[in-house]
């Protein structure tokens, strides 16, 4: 991408007080938010009212922490690319459009992204871009995974989860059998559904281990590389966990009680030892680096 600038003196920092800004600045503002209000109201409603979207209001308030930390970086440079990249835009506000008529959320996420990168390009500078590459593709992971995608990804997932449990509850002599993603104990049936197959807890790690190691800034490489492997396994076994600890709440108390305000506890559970399990691979990790030194 041609970094073309336009001539001309490059105007202050974008975050300066709002009493000073201009006209053309108020018209950016208001048209960034007629085009993303829509989307992240549908969001609110349609994706992180679920299990698996549940991360996103955490997802938008740290990012745009991100970005407001960084306010200094940010020059307003209009025409920092070449115009005939705005050629692009009317396919994608048409493809909006097109995916808010159909409730195609996950394309309109998609869109209303591609169109806000186009603008902070036409807008701010490739630079500018380049340098919040980590706060931008953080802010990606609020665009709605395919449907299809998550069935494909997690269901070898919930199979796996479902025998490991029914085989650990089985050696503590619990009468508990599993058949596919099928957990049968004593007289119940329990279903192991998308949110127990570490989809979700894996996209919310990833996303908070990315801003751990942005903010952290560990000493090596490989350090980072570690942490950011061991997000799956951790993701998996904390999943584990709540399909372990719904089976007994279902066998010790009763079906009702582990389907109700349990089993969104067991949820906030699964993402806190997600997390405590992060820090202690980074606690380890941190160790063993000092040893060696």
């Amino acid at each position: 991408m041609a970094d073309s600038v336009a001539a001309g003196p490059v105007s202050g920092s974008a975050w300066h007080d709002v009493r000073d800004w201009s006209a053309d600045r108020w018209a950016i503002a208001a048209g960034i938010v007629a085009l993303v209000a829509p989307t992240l109201w549908s969001l609110s409603r349609y994706h992180w009212s679920t299990s698996d979207g549940a991360h996103g209001p955490i997802i938008l308030t740290s990012g745009l922490w991100l970005l407001f930390r960084q306010r200094d970086h940010f020059r307003f440079c209009p025409r920092s690319i070449k115009i005939g990249w705005l050629a692009l835009g009317p396919p994608l506000l048409l493809l909006i459009l097109y995916a808010r008529t159909f409730r195609l959320l996950g394309l309109e996420a998609t869109a209303v992204y591609a169109t806000l990168l186009l603008m902070a390009l036409f807008y701010w500078g490739p630079q500018t871009v380049r340098t919040q590459w980590v706060p931008i593709t953080y802010l990606a992971f609020l665009i709605k995974p395919p449907d299809i995608l998550i069935v494909e990804l997690t269901q070898p997932l919930k199979i796996m989860i479902s025998q490991v449990a029914a085989a650990v509850l089985h050696a503590a002599d619990y009468p508990v059998a599993a058949s596919g993603v099928l957990i049968q104990v004593a007289q119940y049936e329990l279903l192991v559904q998308q949110a127990c197959a570490g989809l979700g807890s894996l996209l919310t790690l990833l996303a908070m281990g990315m801003i751990y190691v942005h903010l952290t800034r560990p000493a090596t490489r490989g350090h980072v590389l570690m942490l950011l492997l061991s997000i799956l396994p951790i993701a998996v076994l904390a999943n584990l966990l709540r399909v372990l600890i719904l089976v007994l709440l279902t066998y010790h108390v009763s079906d009702a009680a582990a389907q109700s305000f349990a089993h969104e506890m067991a949820g906030v559970f699964t993402f806190a030892m997600s997390m405590f399990g992060m820090l202690l691979v980074d606690m380890a990790l941190t160790a063993w680096h000092r040893q060696r030194r």
